[in-house]
């Protein structure tokens, strides 16, 4: 029978590690290792896609936003008694607004403004934070019932609370 050194070896080296604690040391020094490799893996992926507006299947232009808000506005006017057939057109304040991280400071000539940044040299790119939808600057709204001042004042009502418009912004009137 062969006798192995090197097995005795190993395993004098783990008694001692054992016996003056440094297994202890030397496992949790392989695990913190391990979970940093992960950690840091984890944020360079999240690093790379928190500097660009999210990436969805299906990009809302601002016109698409203003035809599902006439759509929605329309069928809920629809409801009121009195109404009759209704169209709706809605005028949006520009386009979608995207909001960046930013850092101000205030210096003697005034308010400084300098956007945070990720990365460097070419791959250097604003960090995203949110999107702003258009502000509806107004809704105009034509109805059967549109003549009848109650149904007017209703309309005019449930498209303010709804939507969030001041009532001098919305205009309701009867079909021809």
């Amino acid at each position: 029978m062969q006798y192995d050194y090197r097995q005795e070896g190993s395993e004098r080296c783990v008694k001692a590690m054992k016996k003056s604690g440094k297994l202890v040391i030397a496992l949790a020094g392989v695990i913190l290792g391990v979970l940093l490799l992960l950690i840091g893996n984890r944020a360079r992926e999240e690093e790379s896609t928190a500097a660009d507006p999210p990436v969805t299947t299906e990009t809302k232009s601002a016109e698409t936003y203003r035809e599902e808000l006439e759509a929605r506005m329309e069928a809920i006017c629809a409801q009121v008694a009195g109404a009759g057939v209704v169209d709706v057109i809605v005028t949006l304040d520009g386009g979608y607004e995207y909001v960046y991280a930013s850092d101000k400071k205030l210096t003697s000539g005034g308010e400084s403004v300098s956007y945070v940044t990720v990365g460097s040299g070419d791959n250097e790119s604003l960090v995203y934070i949110s999107e702003r939808a258009p502000g509806i600057v107004g809704i105009g709204v034509v109805c059967s019932g549109g003549m009848d001042a109650s149904v007017r004042r209703e309309i005019t009502g449930l498209l303010s609370a709804a939507f969030g418009v001041g009532s001098n912004k919305i205009y309701v009137t009867g079909r021809k």
